[in-house]
């Protein structure tokens, strides 16, 4: 199994997300791309806090 940081997953998804929301290509039942996009941000903020933490 892959040795994968919780830096690196909250990576992973903001990568997802802002590529969901930029190419307004949504999994049916999903929210509006702004969703995506606001999610991708928070989880950005996220990030930057675990890392001063470190």
């Amino acid at each position: 199994m892959p040795n994968v940081t919780i830096a690196g997953a909250l990576r992973l998804a903001i990568n997802v997300l802002r590529d969901a929301a930029e190419s307004r290509k949504m999994p049916s039942g999903v929210g509006p791309a702004d969703l995506h996009t606001d999610t991708a941000e928070t989880l950005e903020v996220s990030l930057a806090e675990l890392r001063d933490h470190e």
